[in-house]
C-alpha cells in the first residue's frame, strides 16, 4: 500500500508577508475560493478553514496602511468562508438587517438563497467584483452566474440537453465613505441584470429583466419589516477592512465572515 504524503499544515510564525500571501492563494484555490467549505454542501476540508483563520490572522496583524488611496480600484474576490454573494451591498445590507433584527432571519436568508440558486448545480458563480470609487462616493459589485452549465443524462448521452445562459448582476451603493477604523460603509441603491460576454442572454425573459436599473433602495424601505411603508429603514450596510496592500485586501462582514480580494492583472509575457 503506497504511503499517504504528510500533510503540511499552514505555517504563520515568522512568515513574510509574500509567504502569508502566496499561502492564502494555495489555500484559496484548493477550496474553490471557499466554496467546498460550504457544510450545506458536504462537511468536508473543514481543516483548511482553521489553516485560513490562522494565515489571515497573522497577516492581519502586520503593517497596512488603510486608506482611500489603497482602497480605491477593483478588486476580485479570491475567496470567502461564507457563501461568495455575500460580498454584494444588497446582501450585505440583509446581513445588517439581521443584525438589528430580533427574529435573526439574515442567516435563514442566506442559505434559503443557496439552496435556490445553487440547487442541482444548475447555477455556476463566476467572477466576482468590486470597484471602490471614493471621489464618486460608489461602490459597484458584481458577479457573474451562469445557469444550465453542464446538462446532459450521464451514461445515455453525451450532449448538452440546454444552452447554457448567464448574466452579470450589477449591484451599486453610494455614500461610501471610510472610517478611521477601516469601516466601509455605504447605502445599498440600484441593480440590474447585463449581458456576460461569452454567455447567451437568459432566454424569454431577456427583454423584460436584463438592462433594467432596479430601484432597490425606494421598494426596500416600502417593506413593512423594514419599518415601511412611510418611515422605512434605509438599506445601510458596512464591512472592516482588516488588512490591505498593493495587490490584496482582506475585509470582514458584520457576522465575522472573511472575504479575501486581490487586484485583476493581465499576464504580460
Amino acid at each position: 500500500m503506497a504511503s499517504r504524503a504528510p500533510r503540511h499544515r499552514a505555517t504563520t510564525r515568522r512568515a513574510g508577508v509574500a509567504d502569508l500571501k502566496m499561502q492564502i492563494l494555495n489555500l484559496a484555490a484548493l477550496t474553490d475560493r471557499g466554496q467546498r467549505l460550504n457544510t450545506l454542501v458536504a462537511p468536508t476540508y473543514q481543516e483548511k478553514r482553521e489553516d485560513m483563520s490562522q494565515l489571515v490572522a497573522t497577516l492581519a496583524a502586520l503593517p497596512s496602511t488603510i486608506s482611500k488611496e489603497t482602497l480605491a480600484g477593483e478588486w476580485e474576490l479570491v475567496y470567502s468562508d461564507v457563501e461568495l454573494f455575500r460580498s454584494s451591498p444588497f446582501f450585505l445590507a440583509i446581513e445588517w438587517l439581521g443584525l438589528t433584527d430580533p427574529k435573526k432571519k439574515a442567516e435563514l436568508f442566506f442559505r434559503l438563497h443557496g439552496l435556490q440558486v445553487l440547487s442541482w448545480g444548475l447555477s455556476t458563480v463566476g467572477r466576482i467584483s468590486q470597484r471602490l470609487d471614493f471621489e464618486a462616493g460608489v461602490l459597484e459589485s458584481s458577479f457573474d452566474t451562469t445557469i444550465f452549465g453542464l446538462t446532459v443524462i450521464p451514461i445515455l448521452g453525451w450532449f448538452k440537453l440546454l444552452p447554457t445562459f448567464g448574466g452579470r448582476v450589477v449591484t451599486e451603493a453610494d455614500q461610501l465613505t471610510l472610517d478611521a477604523q477601516g469601516n466601509l460603509r455605504m447605502e445599498l441603491q440600484r441593480t440590474q441584470v447585463v449581458t456576460l460576454p461569452g454567455v447567451e442572454r437568459i432566454a424569454l425573459v431577456d427583454k423584460l429583466l436584463m438592462d433594467l436599473w432596479y430601484p432597490v433602495n425606494s421598494v426596500w424601505k416600502l417593506l413593512p419589516w423594514n419599518g415601511g411603508p412611510f418611515d422605512g429603514r434605509a438599506p445601510t450596510c458596512q464591512m472592516s477592512t482588516l488588512y490591505v496592500d498593493d495587490t490584496m485586501r482582506i475585509s470582514r462582514d458584520g457576522s465575522g465572515g472573511i472575504f479575501i480580494y486581490t487586484r485583476p492583472f493581465e499576464v504580460s509575457l
